[in-house]
């Protein structure tokens, strides 16, 4: 009712695999939302039948970002993906992100872990996998109270620049 646009969530499968357009100073972003089948209950997943949200299904996400790429001058995806309090992405996170950006996405942007993950360039795009925590009550270290904020600018030719922000989160 008040107009907040939704990504990787709806009523069925096809809503929850239905990108987000959003068009800003004339470029046109698209977002598409995953979570992935190891962090979230089965009966989280949006079926024909169900509602729920779209999980992190390889020949789903690379058929939503082709769909997106002939309407939006940038495709952004997001995957909930991860082994929690570990540095590095996992199989999982890493194909998904590689499929992604294959099929036409500028940009993949992941979180769950709870601490930052490695970033990476992979064929000139550039994948976060985990942007850790932002706001959270994770105070046992400094890994679980660090985020990284992105801001990104971009072209209707992709990403021009990236300015990183780290994040403490205070114990107050």
């Amino acid at each position: 009712e008040a107009g907040i646009q939704y990504v990787g969530a709806g009523e069925n499968a096809e809503q929850a695999n239905r990108p987000a357009y959003i068009t800003i100073k004339g470029i046109t972003l698209a977002f598409l939302a995953y979570n992935d089948s190891d962090v979230v209950p089965p009966s989280y997943e949006a079926t024909n039948d169900n509602p729920g949200t779209a999980f992190m299904q390889i020949e789903h996400m690379t058929a939503a970002v082709a769909e997106a790429k002939t309407k939006a001058d940038v495709v952004i995806v997001s995957m909930h993906s991860g082994y929690e309090y570990v540095a590095r992405p996992n199989e999982s996170q890493t194909a998904f992100a590689h499929a992604a950006i294959d099929a036409g996405a500028e940009l993949v942007l992941g979180h769950h872990p709870h601490v930052v993950q490695t970033m990476e360039q992979y064929n000139g795009k550039y994948i976060f996998y985990s942007l850790g925590n932002f706001i959270f009550d994770q105070m046992e270290s400094l890994d679980t109270r660090d985020g990284l904020a992105l801001k990104i600018i971009f072209t209707k030719a992709g990403v021009k620049e990236i300015f990183f922000h780290q994040k403490i989160i205070e114990d107050n």
